[in-house]
């Protein structure tokens, strides 16, 4: 044998695969992973943090939409809240121009502009949200708002819808025919009872030429938004001689406005008339005519929401409403609204709700008035 060759360093072909100089090609492999994994790491992150925004986003939205919930219901019932705050918009500018170019407002200016400072109160934040967020984002606010304000519409209308079957079933038993709940037809001037219930106050439902005439749409019986529907009236009774007697005190108008803002189950509670002691609730009148607008509704055989009915405007009877609260001619019709709303009060929340004392109030009471009277001892100004 011959003797072993000295030790030698292996000789690579430079063309031989996977040569790559002096690049270590299990290195270079290791760090194209490492840099793979940290790339799916960044896009995973990336997507977790677009889907936590996206349900965010959602989650905003979702809350903006419920808070609209309140607009039909405490707000108005048909003003959109760009047109709410337009009218307010209006007014602040017409403080900086020539006075003698300023208009006198018209009645529904006045209901839009009061309209609007009662959505402040029921949406405290939306002041902030005028005065920060652009023309894009408001659009987008005034959007979502009014579809939570026409969400709360829809359920109000289709829970009254069948929960006045019940009510009529037993305050008017037995009803001939009889109503489906789930159901519109036979409902309105069709039926006897519903019928007698809708027909203005001015006419006799009792007479059957009045029946007839009012199905036929006859031009000397028409029913329009200018006469008050019987229903709004204590034990549906019309005093032609006294017609606001007994306006807006009806024992169904009573249980419709429980079932929609209290509970369901409340609105079984209702019977007698009571005879008013609580305070003033500052949203009951907005409250009060939303729950007017609905019961008419529900009464009529009307399938689906619309602002009128034949010859009914239902904005103009909302509006026939917020005025009878809202503008009093004197200080005695004053009186007598505030005296309903104490009716209404004790009606809807009985005796035992706290009530909210004001400062004059509190200065009137035994505890108050010593306290005067001790300062003025020690010749200190109370």
């Amino acid at each position: 044998m011959s003797p072993s060759a000295p030790h030698s360093p292996s000789v690579v072909d430079p063309d031989e695969e996977g040569y790559h100089g002096d690049v270590d090609v299990d290195g270079e492999e290791a760090a194209f992973r490492a840099r793979t994994k940290r790339r799916i790491s960044a896009l995973e992150n990336e997507l977790e943090d677009a889907r936590s925004t996206s349900k965010k986003q959602r989650n905003e939205e979702a809350s903006v939409v419920n808070r609209g919930r309140v607009i039909r219901r405490l707000v108005s019932m048909f003003d959109s809240v760009g047109d709410m705050v337009a009218e307010n918009d209006r007014r602040a500018d017409m403080l900086d121009t020539d006075e003698d170019l300023v208009t006198e407002p018209t009645r529904d200016e006045d209901r839009l502009y009061s309209s609007f400072k009662e959505l402040l109160v029921c949406l405290p934040w939306l002041r902030r949200r005028l005065l920060s967020d652009s023309p894009d984002e408001l659009e987008t606010l005034y959007k979502q708002l009014r579809k939570g304000a026409d969400g709360a519409r829809g359920d109000d209308t289709s829970n009254l819808k069948q929960a006045v079957v019940t009510w009529l079933t037993a305050s008017f038993h037995p009803l001939t025919p009889p109503i489906r709940p789930a159901g519109k037809e036979g409902r309105g001037f069709a039926h006897d009872v519903t019928g007698k219930l809708l027909c203005p106050a001015e006419y006799q439902w009792s007479l059957a030429a009045t029946k007839n005439k009012i199905r036929d749409r006859d031009p000397d019986f028409l029913v329009t938004a200018h006469s008050w529907p019987m229903f709004l009236y204590r034990d549906y009774t019309y005093d032609a001689t006294d017609i606001e007697s007994g306006l807006l005190q009806s024992a169904l108008m009573v249980k419709a406005y429980k079932h929609l803002f209290t509970s369901p189950s409340s609105a079984r509670d209702v019977e007698g008339d009571g005879d008013g002691a609580d305070m003033i609730v500052s949203t009951g009148r907005r409250s009060d005519q939303a729950t007017r607008k609905h019961l008419r509704f529900a009464l009529s055989n009307a399938r689906s929401w619309r602002s009128y009915d034949g010859d009914f405007d239902y904005p103009d009877f909302y509006n026939n409403i917020v005025d009878f609260f809202e503008i009093a001619p004197n200080a005695a019709a004053a009186t007598r609204v505030k005296e309903l709303l104490r009716w209404w009060n004790r009606k809807v929340f009985g005796r035992d709700r706290p009530m909210t004392l004001t400062d004059e109030m509190v200065g009137n009471f035994s505890v108050g008035r010593m306290a005067a009277q001790r300062s003025a001892r020690d010749g200190v100004s109370p």
